[in-house]
């Protein structure tokens, strides 16, 4: 730190608190003005000069000190497992020093705690006893120089020892833990058996009130998702990791579920040549196997066991699906993903026919569609064909099909809807319940903020919707018929 820096706010305390100023400062040359009053401030104050540089001097250590303990907490505690592999298969003897440091995690935090809380206590006092000294030499307000002195240190702290450090040691974590594992080292094994033992004293008090702590909550864990996004610990792809994960477990599978008219199905009397057809069309692998209508599935048929069939049966035209097909899954339509995925780790298959409380077939669910709630949508060969369910006509203005889920129009229309209030998951099953009837071509509504048109209707079903945006809203708002 310059001499200068540290001398001025002194000198302007003597010229706040003293109310008498040097004649030497009235004068036309501030820099002879500025060391006449240096001279006189060190003579007023009964300090010599080797006192105010060591005192100062050692002021200043202290603060870099605590920049550096405070920078390590960060730099160590944010290294991830990948980062602490690389600088475990690494030589360096920096990269040994921090790997050293991380096998006792909770003495080493407790242990740059004790430093960073005694080196900033040191700083307090020191400020504390040059400030007095100069105090009562040059009779300023007790009161006023403490303030200030305060004031001062704390902006200091905050700025020099605390966020500078961190920001530095968050974007280069693994370079600041190098750098500084040398000193660390050393003071955390003088340290270690007092951190140790408040790290076990903490660790046993933690122990015997834990039944007594409130259980974290997914929205907490939401919270802290987005909070660490916000503070760059946490990347934006992460965040959503976090949120699907947490969402996971309340997701039913009738939200997920494709429906029953858009299943792809094998009749049991079709011949084979109709079915590698079917399979070649749709880029399925496995279809249900059902007799008369979709309610009586029989099965579900594997196009690698249609494959083994043709080549152990190469003359034969048509084949009794039962034999080939394997026995279904059924699943109620309020079962939640979690409970559906252990079901389809358990009897290794990646089928489910969904049923509704009639027993009647509602649609069906696949292994593919749980873990795209997790991870977003995975994409093959057969989807890059796949029909855009949006199609943008103008700023406000989308051609939309009917079978696209809510969530996923909201979110990309940037409209706030609580979609949990509905009783169903498509734009198709929201025109029906604004229209309390099966709506005709031309049919307009409006909720939401959104305005509907039915553009296309085929067999009772709506099929394409044209949507306007007409305002943004929170929640959902009354539907009105135009």
């Amino acid at each position: 730190m310059p001499a200068s820096i540290v001398i001025r706010p002194y000198i302007l305390f003597s010229f706040l608190f003293r109310g008498d100023t040097s004649p030497a400062l009235e004068n036309d040359h501030p820099p002879s003005a500025a060391l006449f009053a240096v001279l006189s401030f060190i003579q007023d104050s009964g300090l010599s000069t080797d006192q105010l540089v060591l005192g100062f001097a050692f002021l200043v250590v202290l603060l870099l000190l605590s920049s550096l303990f405070s920078g390590s907490e960060v730099a160590l505690f944010t290294l991830d497992s990948g980062q602490i592999e690389e600088l475990e298969d690494s030589d360096s003897a920096a990269s040994k020093r921090v790997v050293s440091l991380l096998q006792h995690p909770r003495a080493l935090l407790v242990t740059i705690l004790i430093l960073n809380t005694v080196v900033n206590v040191g700083a307090a006092i020191t400020a504390a006893v040059l400030t007095h000294e100069m105090a009562t030499a040059n009779d300023w307000s007790p009161v006023a120089t403490v303030l200030i002195e305060i004031i001062v240190l704390t902006f200091v702290i905050l700025v020099v020892s605390e966020i500078t450090p961190k920001l530095i040691a968050t974007r280069q974590p693994v370079g600041f833990a190098r750098r500084i594992s040398g000193i660390l080292l050393l003071l955390h094994r003088l340290l270690f058996p007092v951190s140790s033992l408040l790290a076990r004293s903490m660790q046993a008090f933690h122990g015997r009130f834990a039944g007594l702590a409130e259980k974290i909550s997914a929205d907490d864990l939401k919270t802290m998702a987005e909070i660490g996004t916000a503070h760059g610990t946490i990347e934006e792809e992460e965040r959503a990791l976090i949120h699907s994960i947490v969402d996971f477990g309340g997701t039913s599978v009738r939200e997920i579920m494709i429906s029953r008219l858009d299943i792809v199905s094998l009749n049991v009397g079709a011949s084979v040549q109709e079915a590698v057809e079917i399979i070649r069309d749709s880029g399925h692998s496995r279809m249900p196997l059902y007799v008369e209508h979709l309610d009586n599935i029989l099965g579900v048929v594997y196009a690698k066991d249609l494959l083994r069939h043709m080549t152990e049966h190469s003359g034969d035209e048509h084949i009794d699906w039962t034999s080939l097909a394997r026995p279904p899954i059924f699943v109620p339509l309020g079962k939640m993903l979690d409970d559906l995925l252990t079901d389809f780790q358990e009897k290794k298959t990646h089928i489910a026919i969904v049923v509704d409380e009639y027993g009647g077939t509602a649609g069906l669910v696949t292994l593919e569609d749980v873990l795209e709630e997790i991870v977003g949508e995975i994409r093959d060969e057969h989807d890059e064909h796949e029909e855009e369910l949006i199609e943008r006509v103008s700023e406000t203005e989308f051609i939309v099909d009917a079978k696209i889920d809510l969530d996923v129009l909201f979110e990309d229309l940037n409209i706030e809807v609580d979609t949990e209030e509905f009783d169903f998951e498509t734009l198709g099953g929201l025109i029906f319940h604004l229209a309390r009837e099966i709506p005709d071509e031309g049919d307009r509504f409006s909720s939401n903020g959104l305005s509907y048109e039915v553009t296309q209707v085929e067999n009772n079903r709506v099929v394409e919707v044209r949507v306007v945006v007409i305002s943004v809203s929170e929640g959902k708002d009354s539907p009105t018929q135009d």
